[in-house]
């Protein structure tokens, strides 16, 4: 079936182009989930939405279609979604790191990604070199997680007709709507966390109208190399959104002036050797991941007493 009159719609360009409504984007989306189009409208849609920009009903649109092409899973502890899919350009990857940290404060940790820049050191790498759990199939997905707290899983294993989306920026060469809505995948059924970061600045804005609509246990923060997790020096505007709460709670940035432990390669190799350095001494820890990780438990492990008890 052709998505044409779709296309019409929102590929007039970023002043002539006029939005979906949440019912045409999740018939749009579910078309191009089934691989009901064409090479040539898939490519034509990606570049579309990336020139238009996605609205926070669009999104939502686009999420309800997706759902039935996520596993549900339910697990026996709370689990924090962590999101995976920029790596490391500049300085050395640290959401393995924040996984095991949040782990080890007694949450499941699922971290999903996809490898797309082999230039960048990915967080599946870092858990290769770590000897960390990895899961290869969805049916060792909750085992992993229940055994050993914390685990990477490939978008490919996660979400095939996503992954396949995400795919066509090998062809484009740019991102697209499906490395947004990868950032906001939740497969869990039972209780869960969400850590959503963003780049662009009119992002906060879409995901605030997006969280109204799927009400989620969600911060969400600017991404320190549009990765979830904070930079060296620094632990930004986190903005809180708890299941069942209408209002959005703001922690201010967090600044910090002491230097941390650092590797001068972002190589997998010499970030591993610096996630052991870390570990086997934890005041080498990057002041701002501690803090990120005292925010955040701080914040969601006082669920549900949230919704009376929140954050001063």
């Amino acid at each position: 079936m052709s998505i044409k009159a779709y296309l019409k719609q929102i590929g007039r360009g970023s002043k002539g182009a006029s939005d979906l409504s949440r019912a045409e984007a999740k018939d749009l989306f579910t078309l191009i989930l089934s691989s009901a189009t064409s090479s040539l409208e898939l490519g034509a849609f990606c570049m579309a939405m990336r020139i238009k920009g996605e609205t926070a009903e669009e999104l939502s649109g686009f999420y309800e279609a997706l759902r039935p092409f996520l596993p549900s899973l339910t697990l026996s502890k709370p689990v924090w979604l962590l999101p995976s899919y920029n790596g490391a350009r500049k300085t050395s990857l640290l959401t393995p790191l924040l996984a095991k940290l949040l782990a080890d404060r007694g949450y499941f940790v699922l971290v999903h990604g996809a490898h797309e820049e082999l230039q960048r050191t990915s967080s599946e790498q870092l858990f290769i070199e770590m000897g960390w759990p990895i899961a290869k199939t969805l049916n060792e997905l909750p085992l992993l997680l229940e055994h050993q707290s914390f685990v990477y899983c490939p978008l490919s294993v996660l979400c095939p007709a996503l992954h396949r989306l995400l795919l066509v920026r090998q062809v484009i060469g740019v991102r697209n709507t499906g490395h947004v809505l990868a950032k906001v995948i939740n497969p869990i059924q039972s209780q869960s966390f969400q850590l959503n970061n963003y780049t662009h600045p009119a992002y906060p804005a879409v995901l605030e109208g997006f969280y109204k609509n799927f009400s989620e246990n969600v911060a969400t923060m600017r991404g320190h190399e549009g990765e979830p997790v904070a930079s060296p020096r620094r632990l930004p505007e986190l903005h809180l959104r708890f299941k069942g709460l209408e209002r959005t709670q703001v922690l201010e940035a967090q600044y910090f002036s002491e230097a941390c432990e650092s590797s001068e390669s972002i190589l997998p190799g010499a970030t591993a050797a610096l996630y052991h350095k870390m570990l086997l001494d934890p005041s080498t820890l990057p002041l701002s991941l501690v803090a990120q990780v005292n925010v955040l438990h701080r914040a969601y492990g006082i669920v549900p007493n949230a919704l009376v008890d929140p954050l001063p």
